[in-house]
């Protein structure tokens, strides 16, 4: 194997699990399926007056991570006026979750292009064994990350990190946000984004032995 493919066999065992992680996090952020279950479970609605149910407040996270929602402005009535659920600090650190949530799609249709491309290289020169090896290089590779994730999660100063670039301001006494995104959320999170990457790179497993299947003489 010369120096061309072995770079196009990186690509693929980098690319592949990258792409199905990272795509994991925009399916479980952006739709309202987490936020409802976790907000019913802890029964947000009853342990803070907002004047609407746990699944229309999953649905407006899920509306504003997807950007239908401009604003992260949630208002409920208080004698007799409006008045908003969240704060400054809450709108600014939700806003830069979506931030990173979007970038995400720019590394996301990156490694798909090369992807991509390194499999049509492969399939044109016909080098399928090698193509379905380097895919067995990114299911190794797939599971190397995912044990990074729940080691990074389980070790308090690594959470504590990664909490602060997602939240980059400090919460108030007063704000409602950590009540809602609990540390249980985050583990459910991390659950449902296992759960969800291991379906995407099913799919690209099947995918994949289908364009590699070697041609048979006699059926």
């Amino acid at each position: 194997m010369n120096i061309f493919y072995r770079i196009l066999f990186i690509i693929i065992a980098v690319s592949v699990p990258a792409v199905s992680i990272i795509g994991a996090f925009n399916v479980v952020f952006r739709l309202p399926d987490i936020y409802v279950y976790e907000f019913n479970r802890n029964q947000i609605s009853d342990e803070i007056d907002l004047g609407i149910s746990d699944e229309e407040l999953g649905q407006f996270f899920s509306e504003f991570m997807q950007g239908k929602e401009d604003e992260f402005d949630l208002f409920t009535e208080y004698r007799d006026r409006e008045q908003a659920v969240f704060g400054t600090v809450e709108r600014i650190n939700m806003e830069n979750a979506r931030r990173l949530l979007n970038y995400s799609l720019y590394v996301i249709g990156g490694t798909a292009f090369l992807t991509i491309l390194s499999y049509v290289i492969l399939l044109v020169k016909k080098k399928k064994q090698e193509l379905r090896i380097a895919f067995k290089g990114g299911i190794f590779a797939f599971a190397i990350m995912l044990i990074i994730f729940y080691t990074v999660f389980y070790i308090e100063q690594s959470r504590a990190f990664l909490y602060r670039q997602i939240f980059i301001n400090p919460f108030g006494a007063d704000d409602v946000l950590p009540l809602m995104l609990t540390e249980q959320f985050a583990q459910m999170s991390l659950i449902a984004l296992s759960i969800v990457a291991l379906v995407i790179l099913v799919i690209f497993t099947s995918i994949t032995w289908r364009l590699t299947k070697p041609r048979r003489m006699f059926w």
